[in-house]
């Protein structure tokens, strides 16, 4: 038995015929007639008659429907709060972010939130963006501010902003003098790059292999100061972002972006797929769609 059965029954035995039930909410007449119907196959007892003056109601059903009209009222109350719940602007959020996405995004990003919104509790974690994921696959955070590409089979995902990679060549280079490179241009050339954490590692290795050859990695990191700083000392060619290149910056080091635009570092925001999303990360997320 299903509430909406009983709000059907309730319906007809309030206006003692079908079609006014019906219109009331909403129903094909021959939809009503199926679900009353199915009712009572499941409980085999007869709840209405229909007569040439219109529905009779049994005893079984006005038995039901003294005994079900306190449960549907109570089923509404249950909804109402639980919606209310659901839709309420206070509360904790913990928000995971992959490392370097926060400089990548407006400076006051998170103090605007807090002052837009002070009645929302929010905290931070930051992490590489393999474990952003599994903190939130785990539902040790309400979402994550992470970098593409996701497994769309585990995660929601909406793109939020993208940023340019770039080589870091030392003035010692030849390919110093160069305005844009081409993958191909890289062959033999030594690579410093953030570690295996981190989507920007394999998206490089993955347009390294496009061109027909593997990258001679010789040095990865959790920091992105520390690609630029071998960089610096001409230890190999460094793989950065943009925005990075001109917040660390080495005189004797050129940025230079690669000529694929297709390879980009993507922040997208993530949530668990088929996890109840609280009214607080629709808040959260439509905030920085719009920011």
């Amino acid at each position: 038995m299903e509430i909406k059965q009983l709000k059907y029954f309730l319906e007809v035995c309030k206006h003692k015929s079908f079609s006014k039930a019906a219109k009331e909410i909403y129903i094909t007449q021959q939809g009503l007639s199926k679900a009353i119907s199915n009712l009572e196959e499941e409980l085999q007892y007869p709840l209405l008659h229909t007569t040439p003056k219109g529905i009779k109601i049994t005893k079984y059903g006005q038995y039901l429907q003294k005994r079900s009209e306190h449960i549907v009222q109570e089923f509404d109350l249950i909804l109402d709060g639980m919606n209310k719940m659901a839709n309420t602007n206070e509360g904790t959020l913990t928000v995971c972010f992959s490392f370097g996405v926060l400089n990548a995004l407006s400076p006051d990003i998170i103090s605007d939130f807090q002052k837009t919104y002070p009645n929302i509790k929010l905290i931070i974690k930051t992490y590489p963006d393999s474990i952003c994921e599994e903190v939130v696959m785990n539902e040790k955070a309400d979402l994550a501010v992470s970098i593409g590409p996701v497994n769309e089979k585990t995660f929601n995902s909406t793109a939020i902003k993208s940023q340019y990679p770039c080589i870091l060549v030392n003035k010692k280079n030849p390919l110093s003098k160069k305005t844009s490179v081409d993958f191909k241009e890289l062959k033999n050339e030594k690579f410093i790059i953030l570690n295996e954490k981190f989507h920007f590692y394999h998206n490089f290795i993955n347009k390294c292999k496009e061109s027909d050859f593997e990258p001679n990695i010789v040095f990865t990191t959790s920091e992105i100061i520390t690609v630029h700083k071998l960089s610096h000392f001409n230890k190999g060619i460094g793989i950065s972002i943009d925005f990075m290149a001109k917040d660390i910056n080495y005189e004797d080091i050129y940025p230079i972006p690669f000529k694929d635009s297709s390879f980009t570092w993507e922040i997208c925001l993530i949530t668990k797929k088929r996890r109840f999303e609280p009214n607080l990360v629709k808040i959260f997320t439509n905030y920085m769609l719009n920011h």
